[in-house]
């Protein structure tokens, strides 16, 4: 049988060299495009799965993308609270629930720690927790909901601002220290002319640390520092050019600077991906459809060699097996020196438009592909050829005559 094989091959090259010519161009690219949609496709698996990763809630507060943009505001260079106040309403109202946090440091003692829920800033009350867990909460309570929505004037403040504070077991310096004046069983401190009871103290671990609520600071109060917005979620590229619009609205003139970058979800790359993996496949698909209608063409030409050697004891089965060597012995080496071509060429020159695409290739996931594609092409083949077969060598003759 191997003789008939070997015969074929070198009639197919020599006397029909064109489609010879023709028939390798197709198993080559076949071939390349089968890898290369295996890699497109696994290249999209891995963006969409970081994709979908990273619009999910961030639990770990430690991985919150953080954003904070500088514009040169210090002690020197102040803004008021106004202004900060319009701008950080206007990043609740775009993001909503995706603000997980929101941390000011308005100047050297008075800080907000913030959450924003249901359309709202509110103190912070894992931080209240937190310093209770570690036994930094000495006396008092937390800021109520009620007194955030009348935009009560208290505050949290360090037990070392008591004006009769005394610890004689620590040596503190406490003249540059705000002081809370004690009016009857009450504390309040002077923040910008306003007074702000204290309900609540902070032990003097944490010294000279104000904490009040959102929208009870004066309009023109210098904020010193920078905002810092902590994000739960991961933006989209929209979301994104959005805020920074909201900072080149409050801010035109402090625009200098470049923007804070993030790691940004867009939901329009997944179309992206999807659908360039389909056009891959697609002309993958074609290309094997072509291969197989073009083999189909070369035996169609041997129907009446065929039917003479079946006429002289070649059976149909033993027809089938010699026109599978037959393929196979011109698809196993080019399979072999396209997967080398690509390893070696092509895969390095696309790793650049394709992320995750290098990472996907190893030695075996060659084998099992180079496996795949063989056993694919031996079952479609098969049907072809057997389809071919079902025609009798009598009828053939008959009609070739």
């Amino acid at each position: 049988m191997l003789k008939y094989v070997f015969k074929n091959v070198i009639s197919l090259i020599t006397k029909e060299t064109t489609i010879f010519v023709i028939v390798i161009i197709c198993q080559i690219s076949s071939i390349l495009l089968s890898l290369f949609s295996y890699g497109v496709f696994q290249n999209y698996k891995a963006e969409t799965n970081q994709i979908n990763i990273n619009n999910d809630v961030i639990e770990n507060e430690d991985d919150w993308p953080e954003f904070g943009y500088d514009l040169g505001i210090s002690k020197k260079n102040p803004v008021e609270y106004k202004t900060i106040h319009d701008l950080c309403e206007e990043v609740g109202n775009l993001l909503k629930d995706k603000v997980a946090n929101l941390y000011i440091e308005c100047n050297k003692s008075v800080m907000m720690s913030l959450d924003y829920v249901n359309g709202v800033y509110k103190p912070t009350e894992e931080y209240y927790k937190n310093t209770a867990a570690r036994g930094e909460w000495v006396d008092g309570e937390w800021f109520t909901d009620e007194q955030i929505a009348s935009n009560e004037k208290v505050c949290v403040a360090s037990e070392v601002m008591k004006e009769d504070y005394v610890n004689p077991d620590k040596e503190l310096n406490l003249k540059k220290i705000s002081k809370a004046v004690k009016k009857g069983d009450e504390y309040y401190i002077n923040i910008s002319g306003d007074e702000y009871l204290v309900i609540g103290f902070l032990s003097d671990q944490c010294p000279d640390i104000v904490m009040v609520p959102w929208g009870v600071l004066p309009d023109n109060y210098p904020i010193q520092d920078t905002p810092y917005f902590y994000f739960n979620r991961q933006l989209t590229q929209r979301e994104y050019d959005s805020l920074i619009a909201i900072y080149e609205k409050y801010f035109p003139d402090r625009m200098g600077v470049p923007a804070p970058e993030l790691e940004i979800y867009d939901p329009e790359q997944v179309y992206y991906y999807k659908t360039n993996m389909a056009i891959s496949l697609f002309i993958a698909i074609v290309s094997a459809i072509n291969f197989a209608l073009l083999f189909n063409y070369i035996f169609d030409k041997r129907k009446h060699t065929l039917a003479v050697l079946r006429l002289n004891g070649c059976t149909a089965n033993k027809a089938r097996r010699m026109y599978l060597t037959e393929i196979m012995i011109i698809m196993i080496p080019l399979l072999l020196v396209c997967t080398l071509v690509f390893n070696r060429f092509i895969l390095p020159w696309i790793d650049g438009l394709f992320p995750y695409i290098n990472q996907v290739y190893s030695l075996e996931i060659y084998g099992i592909m180079a496996g795949m594609y063989v056993a694919v092409s031996y079952v479609i083949m098969n049907i072809m050829i057997i389809i071919h077969l079902r025609e009798t060598p009598v009828l053939i003759l008959r009609n070739s005559n």
